[in-house]
């Protein structure tokens, strides 16, 4: 597929500059793109017997790095979209989050997360989680 052939939703973001001045948002985004390229070099390259799934080391470098910029970036993330359904149902989370301290702790960590992801991945990937 040419990148002309990708809509906007499927763009991977250019990262602010104060994420690129932390020295571990830069290391886990520099795993995180390393995975996304090995994942992408092996799908290409090796028969069907090798499991390429980038759900698998993808996701999990894109969780690190999100957990990352929410416990010591939550001030510098955008505020949730307006157009993203994830970013609305977090926002109900977080209304009805008063059963047990746990949960409460659990669902501001998942928004939080969730603001950061739109920062560093597609648009299309960030409706998902």
């Amino acid at each position: 597929m040419a990148t002309d052939d990708l809509n906007d939703s499927e763009l991977w973001p250019i990262p602010p500059a104060w994420m690129m001045k932390c020295d571990t948002c830069a290391a886990l985004y520099r795993r995180m793109i390393g995975v996304r390229e090995a994942v992408t070099e092996a799908s290409l390259t090796t028969s069907g017997a090798v499991d390429v799934d980038p759900f698998d080391s993808g996701l999990t470098t894109q969780l690190a790095l999100g957990q990352h910029m929410a416990l010591e970036h939550g001030p510098l993330l955008p505020d949730f979209d307006a157009d993203c359904a994830v970013c609305a149902k977090r926002e109900q989370d977080l209304q009805r989050a008063t059963a047990s301290e746990g949960f409460r702790t659990y669902t501001v960590s998942a928004a939080v997360e969730h603001r950061a992801r739109h920062l560093i991945v597609p648009p299309v990937m960030t409706r998902r989680i």
